[in-house]
């Protein structure tokens, strides 16, 4: 290869690096600008040194020229289209979610919860750069401040800010994500969307209701974590903002002045008549009862049911349709269907809802209460009255026994007397579908707290949550991040572009 041809390929590759730093500065790394620049400007030098005497003038005047600045022209376009593009993206950002499980998607109810802020926020992320929750927590609070100007993120190194530490009382194996509104402080554990929705939620909160799960009669508890109570969700409705006790009735003799919400949830012996009296009383002063039967079991609670309009019928349900099949296992764990007639399900869309067991409600036509059905069987199912069959020869619809769709699950509102708020009822056939081994259902979680947030009268918590999403993901430090930025983005074009380029000239040379 002769010396001319040598040096116009090196005064090509020059030209190259030095017109694409432009790239470099405005979408690689700018701590590579300098190397490209020398090297550059060598590879030009060694052009006009290597070249023959006039070469750098014929070089600069003929046909070489005319195809400098035709490249140069296009270059510059290029980096006018591109730096107009990123100002487009970064004045009115958009986002699409193409991933499988919509990972990067806030849910419903997060979004309404961020466009329900009305005062200013600031989110204190308590996490060093290399620590590996800081990506996951600057992730999501970028996409939280895209949904609204009252949130702010400040991103505090623990062993640098030492002063914000104390004054947060963030200690290192407890929560390291702090919402502050003024003086009231909600803490949250881990960087996931549901955490820190709850956080949100919590701040907003001008008081904590209070929810008694009802005991004495067999109930699961809320504080049993052997895996058949109700921890998981006492834990879930805590994360909301409630505060959670256990109510032994009987002991009490009357529901205390600061329940907000009372359920009586998987009975297994009846009500004593003193019972069923209190939570009367109660109810005829604005009270808010939740009440989840079981098939074969007398809760002594039908006087209460009638009140608001509703009977238990002394059935099991059987659902045979593919669907309950493929999803419940059993022919006794109906799948059921929200409905779309009540605050608390009308959010729930096609959201699957499981009912381990269950019986099917009646609405009754004398009564002045009409109850709202929350969720129905399929048209397959019907409610088995001979419930020691199911164990036995197996399932088989019998003439007479009532065919889907069928109501599981009924909600209640009963005008208050003389000047009294009105009483609400949500009753559901089914006590296990929010124990500790159901409540990860898509579904349960989500009409569960609806029933308990309508019963509160907490309508801004009656949504679909944020659920539990894993998704792959690769953790860059800051130089792993700026040498990908640079090779997919600077040096590879580049060298592609030079590449054809030094091709152009060695044939254009023969």
């Amino acid at each position: 290869m002769n010396r001319t041809l040598v040096a116009r390929v090196l005064g090509v590759l020059g030209l190259v690096l030095v017109a694409s730093s432009l790239v470099t500065v405005f979408f690689g790394s700018p701590r590579f600008l300098l190397g490209k620049l020398l090297l550059g400007a060598v590879a030009l030098l060694a052009a006009l040194v290597l070249g023959s005497p006039g070469g750098a003038r014929r070089f600069f005047t003929g046909r070489a020229a005319h195809f400098g600045i035709f490249t140069t022209i296009s270059a510059l376009l290029v980096v006018a289209i591109l730096v107009a593009a990123n100002y487009v993206a970064w004045a009115r950002p958009k986002t699409w979610d193409l991933t499988r499980d919509r990972l990067f998607t806030l849910a419903p109810g997060t979004v309404e919860t961020l466009h329900r802020l009305d005062g200013d926020v600031v989110a204190y992320v308590f996490y060093a750069p290399d620590e590996r929750p800081y990506a996951a927590a600057k992730d999501l609070l970028d996409r939280y401040r895209v949904e609204t100007k009252h949130l702010s993120a400040r991103y505090v190194d623990p062993e640098r800010s030492p002063e914000l530490v104390k004054r947060f009382e963030v200690r290192p194996d407890g929560e390291r994500i702090v919402l502050a509104a003024g003086d009231k402080v909600a803490r949250v554990s881990l960087p996931t969307e549901e955490a820190l929705t709850n956080g949100l939620v919590q701040l907003a909160r001008t008081k904590t209701l209070k929810v008694y799960f009802t005991t004495g009669h067999g109930e699961p508890s809320p504080d049993d974590a052997s895996g058949k109570a109700y921890a998981a969700a006492a834990t879930k409705l805590r994360d909301e903002g409630y505060a959670v006790e256990a109510l032994p009735l009987l002991e009490k003799g009357e529901v205390p002045a600061d329940a907000a919400v009372v359920l009586a949830a998987g009975a297994q012996r009846p009500f004593l008549d003193p019972e069923v009296k209190a939570l009367q009383a109660w109810l005829a002063k604005g009270g808010k009862l939740g009440v989840y039967l079981e098939p074969e079991v007398t809760a002594g609670l039908e006087a209460l049911l009638k009140d608001f309009g509703v009977e238990a019928d002394e059935d099991m349900v059987v659902d045979p349709s593919l669907g309950s099949r493929l999803l419940g296992g059993s022919v006794v764990t109906p799948i059921v269907a929200p409905s779309r007639e009540h605050p608390i399900t009308a959010k729930l869309g096609a959201l699957a809802i499981a009912l381990p067991t269950t019986r099917s409600l009646v609405a009754l036509t004398a009564s002045a209460v009409r109850p709202v059905p929350l969720l129905l069987t399929s048209r397959e199912a019907w409610g088995e009255t001979d419930v020691k069959s199911l164990f036995g020869k197996g399932a088989k619809y019998d003439e007479g026994e009532k065919r889907g769709p069928l109501p599981v699950a009924m909600a209640a509102v009963r005008p208050g007397a003389a000047g009294a708020p009105e009483a609400r009822l949500v009753v559901v056939g089914d006590s296990e579908f929010f124990d500790d081994r159901y409540l990860q259902i898509p579904g349960n979680l989500d009409f569960f707290l609806n029933g308990v947030a309508w019963l509160g009268e907490q309508p801004d918590r009656i949504t679909v949550r944020p659920k539990a999403r894993e998704g792959s993901r690769l953790f860059l430090t800051d130089a792993q991040m700026a040498g990908l930025r640079f090779v997919t983005v600077d040096a590879l074009p580049v060298a592609l572009l030079a590449l054809g380029l030094a091709v152009w000239v060695v044939r254009r040379s023969r």
